[in-house]
């Protein structure tokens, strides 16, 4: 037994020795691009900029987004695949279509995992009309990101408005 034990040590021991140290990473950093691509998402789809709106998202079949909101007629949205949604915000925006222009958006009670290739982010969300501040809607969002070539594109949208109290109008994502 004595005789196995060594060549078994000298085997193992290079592989232990391969292991490669997980890959740190810079919080503030992946935090503040993370902010900027939800950010230029946000504005790209309110200035009907699809290139610059297709650009935030992961063009894969693997893409979802679900979403409620009591103001649709279906109630909730969903989309298996970058695909089918691409195709419906080309369609919306050609045809200027696109709600809520010109609002703005606040995210509060933000919250992020991060690791150095996917990112989950979660956040309230207050729309509002730009000019008046009147509020347009509230809801809580999450996004899961993955990064590409050193860019974060969105994976993942999930989002759930809250009941409305006074008059709705559809929400823009």
């Amino acid at each position: 037994m004595k005789h196995y034990l060594l060549p078994f040590c000298l085997a193992i021991l290079p592989l232990w020795n391969c292991q490669t140290a997980p890959k740190t990473v810079d919080f503030e950093k992946e935090k503040a691009a993370i902010q900027a691509v939800i950010a230029k998402e946000t504005e790209s789809y309110y200035k009907q900029d699809f290139e610059a709106w297709k650009s935030t998202y992961l063009d894969d079949p693997g893409f979802r987004k679900y979403g409620y909101w009591e103001g649709f007629p279906e109630k909730v949205q969903s989309y298996n695949g970058f695909e089918a949604l691409k195709s419906e915000k080309k369609r919306q925006f050609d045809k200027n279509e696109t709600l809520w222009q010109g609002s703005t958006e606040e995210r509060v009670n933000e919250n992020f995992r991060i690791s150095p290739e996917m990112a989950w982010y979660t956040f309230e969300q207050y729309s509002y009309e730009k000019g008046t501040r009147k509020l347009l809607g509230t809801s809580l969002e999450t996004r899961i990101l993955e990064k590409h070539d050193g860019v974060w594109k969105i994976a993942y949208l999930g989002y759930h408005y809250l009941p409305d109290t006074t008059t709705s109008s559809t929400p823009g994502q």
